[in-house]
């Protein structure tokens, strides 16, 4: 398989070049401790030994040499990360095809919402699921993005959104070099994803420093620098020079007092800004041929310059606001350049400059990253078909599907739902696959309309809204039982199937009002089926109660009957998982508990 061919060779070599950098840094680290010893001795033998001429020249060449050691030093250390930051790209991608669950960042329950569609029943969040199968994200807001995506509740403008996204991921699927370039530049920063908000808040901010600031920022270091220097000539006493030096200091430590919250959120905000400027570079420098791609290559351009040359510039100005962190400048020579106002200078005019730009610039990472995860989740499933988008209302897949399940343990199944306005009634024993199938359905729609491939040897499909009702958790605080919650769900989906002028409803109904006596759950399952059909919803639903099969003989065609059945051998019970026509002939549940222990008696 070449996706693992290719995370395995990446990670052979990232893990030497990392092991390779790692002691080059520790013989550096030796030969700056022996520069170090170096010198004190020549400092003793100055001192003590009154050794001059060429003990000087020697202190001289080891001061040289270590300040030296520390550039190479620190760029060995920057190598190393890199190295390290591209390591963990090729082990999460071989973690993702073994659905390593464990060793993959599971951060996304937090997008999980109860009142969403379908998120909570379709696995699309949290451990296990579909979002950590899929993400490779970097930054919140790439994250933010694919989340959004894997949770559509309508696909969009049909199908023009959806073929663009696709565009997009073949074509970044083919550039597995530029997703390690991506993931890399931003996987050197930290595990943790920062949150741009406060970087917007700070970059789409107002206010500015006043003309008086301005005035004394450029006026009183000419006055000051101009006593000190010609004091003498004109006659200025020693006393005189002091006192305007020193007021001149208190002046500019009481100005940097005032600007000290921006100079300092500016410092902040730079530590995350600049953190994403090899991200940006990265999208900006590659020869994209998806129109998407090209379309935030262009937010990326919008100003006077490249988004990633306007971060370096907030960088440099950011490596003088942070010259104050050293006590002698921030105290002396600092205010007498009235060093911070200059600076506030800078800021200011950058953000009034580029400042509007950057949550386009964001954006537009964000999209980039989150296409480059479904491009990967492509490359990794070569298999897995590109779904045909359809005019018509639709779902016709050949071997469908579930991608969280093993390549090994899957299997797939022919499910056709041909206009709308049609249903499956999905019949079977216990643990033979309906509610799997359901989900299936739900995963792999969920995923065409994100943009991705899906798991299937084919599919065809047409714009839907998918609403599902299969985990159902009652409420003691509020008071709601299991079945009025099932009820609330079930009203959800069919007041989104009578709203006019959107995609149909795509339901998926598993195990419905399994909470209430048989005659009442068939009467009222049967209302639920026909009220939907006739909406032109189309969808699936699993039960354990034959009297809603009749449901295909009363709606002329509208309704198909489908079932899972079980295998027995003796004692022994398995499962295909393949789904056949017509109703189950067979139940389970009595062997079932006689397996697990419990005595009931013979039904024969």
């Amino acid at each position: 398989m070449e996706a693992r061919a290719t995370y395995e060779r990446g990670r052979d070599e990232r893990s030497r070049e990392s092991a390779l950098l790692e002691g080059r840094a520790r013989g550096i680290g030796t030969t700056r401790l022996a520069l170090a010893v170096i010198a004190l001795a020549s400092i003793g033998a100055i001192v003590w030994g009154r050794l001059g001429g060429w003990t000087w020249w020697v202190l001289a060449a080891d001061v040289g040499a270590f300040l030296g050691m520390v550039v190479v030093h620190a760029r060995v250390h920057e190598a190393k990360e890199r190295a390290s930051a591209a390591l963990r790209f090729h082990q999460r991608g071989l973690a993702r095809l073994d659905h390593a669950w464990d060793a993959l960042p599971s951060t996304s329950a937090r997008f999980q919402s109860a009142d969403h569609p379908f998120a909570a029943d379709l696995d699309v969040f949290g451990h296990g699921s579909v979002m950590q199968l899929v993400d490779a994200t970097e930054t919140r807001f790439g994250e933010e993005r694919l989340a959004k995506l894997l949770s559509l509740e309508d696909p969009g403008a049909w199908p023009d959104d959806v073929v663009a996204r696709q565009e997009a991921v073949r074509d970044l699927s083919a550039r597995p070099a530029f997703r390690e370039a991506l993931a890399t530049a931003g996987g050197v920063l930290a595990d943790e994803k920062p949150d741009p908000t406060a970087l917007l808040a700070w970059a789409e901010g107002k206010g500015g420093v006043g003309p008086a600031t301005r005035l004394l920022a450029w006026g009183l270091p000419v006055v000051t620098i101009g006593v000190i220097v010609l004091g003498s000539v004109v006659g200025l006493g020693t006393g005189v020079v002091a006192l305007v030096v020193v007021v001149q200091i208190a002046l500019g430590i009481a100005v940097g007092v005032r600007l000290n919250p921006m100079l300092s959120a500016a410092s902040a905000r730079e530590s995350s800004v600049t953190r994403w400027r090899s991200m940006i570079a990265a999208i900006e420098a590659e020869p994209f041929e998806a129109p998407l791609l090209r379309k935030h290559q262009q937010r990326l351009s919008a100003g006077k310059r490249k988004a990633s040359e306007e971060i370096a510039a907030l960088e440099r100005i950011v490596g003088f606001v942070d010259a104050r962190r050293n006590e002698v400048f921030r105290l002396l020579i600092g205010p007498l350049l009235m060093w911070d106002a200059h600076c506030a200078f800078a800021l200011l005019g950058w953000r009034a400059r580029a400042g509007g730009h950057v949550r386009a610039w964001l954006d537009a990472l964000g999209e980039v990253e989150a296409l480059a995860s479904l491009a990967g989740f492509a490359f990794e499933h070569p298999a897995f078909a590109w779904p045909e988008l359809t005019p018509g209302p639709l779902l016709d897949a050949r071997a469908l599907g579930h991608p969280l399940l093993p390549d090994a343990r899957r299997v797939g199944n022919d499910v056709r739902l041909p206009v709308a306005g049609r249903a499956l009634v999905v019949t079977g024993s216990n643990m033979s696959g309906k509610s799997t199938m359901l989900r299936a359905l739900g995963v792999n729609a969920v995923l065409a309309f994100a943009g991705a491939p899906v798991c299937a040897a084919s599919m065809r499909i047409g714009a839907a809204r998918v609403a599902t009702s299969m985990r159902i958790e009652d409420s003691l605080e509020e008071g709601v039982s299991h079945f009025y919650a099932e009820l609330r769900r079930l009203k959800r989906v069919l007041d989104w199937a009578q709203q006019k002028g959107r995609p149909p409803v795509l339901f998926l109904l598993d195990e419905i009002l399994h909470g209430t006596n048989s005659r009442e759950r068939v009467l009222g399952a049967c209302a639920v089926v026909r009220e939907l059909v006739e909406y032109g919803a189309l969808g699936a639903v699993s039960t354990h109660d034959l009297g809603i099969t009749a449901l295909e003989r009363e709606l002329g065609g509208q309704v198909e009957n489908v079932h899972f059945e079980e295998q027995v051998e003796g004692e022994a019970m398995t499962f295909d998982y393949v789904l056949r026509p017509g109703i189950v002939q067979s139940s389970n549940a009595l062997r079932l508990m006689r397996a697990v222990g419990i005595a009931v008696p013979d039904d024969g």
